[in-house]
């Protein structure tokens, strides 16, 4: 699908071709929702082009978004029916190109973006997501400079899952590591620029950065108008959300599931934990069972962060900030996040949320706010004070916008 360029109502000062794996939308039910929320508030001072891959099935772009952009246009991926998707994934990893990645190479994406260079003559080509990295090529010799949001490195979380398994699945993960690496040195260094969202992601990208700037922009999130339940409702439910096509929420989910949340139940029996998130595989489903539910891929999380008396972030791997901390914040809940999911908050621990090093500390955290229901409304009403005040896109809008006259002001000298 795509929209013919219009002219716009105003001038703006820059024109911003942006390319995601997926179709931008505020109702995104996986780690989609800050690219969505950033691309909206880009496009209400900017003049911006959207060139999205979409999956068979998946939701077009959301509307809001689509009207404030100068254009859109969505590649639909295909599935090969020819040769099974195992075998595909391996053979793109003997040439450096990880299972995601090759889900997400297609040549009408690039024909596409060619055509819009060409055509709609942006002034900055800004790629979402390591994946779309592979794409960076068919800007070599134009006049264009290029902007790479890094929001998770991926070999990082790839090198950390590989400790978490055994067997044939370690070998699997040991090769998809090996492939993210010969990728990320590969794509890297053609990039003007590349912005990640917390301080840590720069010591994992700079290695493979070559001459790239480097740079860190705090992540954002709407603050609803309004705060939710700071207290939740009965029984006092523990919340867990998360994408599970990303392999740390799935780590995260099992080992709440598995052995964080049994030993709450020893001490609070009539606590009830739910887990949220987008296409749970059949790992995370078997989690569900007696105070335990598993929803995938619901159309609305609110309901379930309204009632929730605790939202809990049991990150063990990864980088990058999460909006699965920032959103129950900004909502005005109890959260409790563990150093790894709470990287880059600036709230303050124990103030505005709970900060818990390891199991034993995330476990005496979850059953004492699960029994405190003042504590954890305190808690709740400190975070949304402090979403009111440091949450919010302007700073961050602000921020990709001066990256933007520095590179076009550069390529223009």
């Amino acid at each position: 699908m795509s929209s013919a360029p219009q002219e716009s109502p105003r001038t703006l000062a820059r024109r911003v071709l942006v390319c995601t794996p997926f179709a931008p939308r505020l109702d995104a039910r996986h780690g989609g929702k800050a690219t969505s929320q950033l691309l909206l508030h880009l496009a209400e001072r900017n003049d911006v082009a959207l060139l999205c891959l979409r999956t068979p099935g998946e939701d077009a772009v959301d509307p809001a978004i689509a009207d404030r952009c100068a254009v859109v246009e969505e590649v639909v991926t295909q599935t090969n029916g020819v040769i099974p998707r195992r075998l595909a994934w391996g053979a793109g990893m003997l040439v450096g190109l990880p299972p995601w990645a090759l889900n997400c190479r297609t040549p009408a994406y690039s024909a596409a973006l060619e055509r819009l260079i060409e055509e709609w003559r942006p002034q900055v080509v800004e790629f979402h997501l390591q994946v779309m990295a592979q794409y960076v090529k068919r800007l070599k010799g134009r006049k264009v400079p290029a902007i790479l949001i890094d929001y998770d490195p991926p070999s990082a979380w790839a090198e950390d899952m590989v400790k978490t398994t055994r067997g044939l699945r370690r070998l699997a993960r040991r090769a998809e590591v090996s492939a993210w690496r010969r990728y990320e040195r590969s794509t890297r260094p053609s990039f003007d620029a590349i912005a990640v969202f917390a301080e840590r992601d720069l010591a994992d990208v700079r290695p493979t950065a070559g001459s790239a700037s480097l740079l860190t922009i705090p992540l954002a999130v709407d603050v609803p108008a309004k705060p939710l339940s700071a207290a939740g409702t009965d029984p006092p439910t523990i919340l867990f959300v998360g994408a599970f096509a990303h392999h740390p929420n799935v780590d995260s989910a099992l080992w709440l599931g598995r052995e964080v949340f049994p030993r709450v139940l020893e001490r609070v029996p009539h606590a009830r934990l739910d887990i949220v998130g987008h296409e749970p595989g059949e790992d995370v489903r078997s989690l569900a069972g007696g105070p335990i539910s598993v929803h995938g891929s619901v159309p609305d999380v609110t309901p379930y962060l309204d009632r929730a008396a605790v939202v809990v972030a049991p990150i063990r791997f990864g980088g990058s900030m999460r909006m699965k901390v920032l959103e129950p914040l900004a909502a005005g809940k109890a959260v409790v996040a563990t150093p790894r999911a709470a990287e880059g908050v600036e709230a303050t621990a124990g103030e505005h949320y709970i900060l818990a090093a390891d199991e034993d500390e995330l476990v005496e955290a979850l059953v004492g706010l699960l029994l405190d229901r003042e504590r954890r409304t305190a808690l709740g009403a400190g975070a949304r004070r402090w979403a009111e005040q440091n949450l919010g896109w302007e700073k961050g809008v602000e921020a990709f916008e001066g990256l933007y006259d520095s590179l076009i002001s550069s390529a223009n000298a």
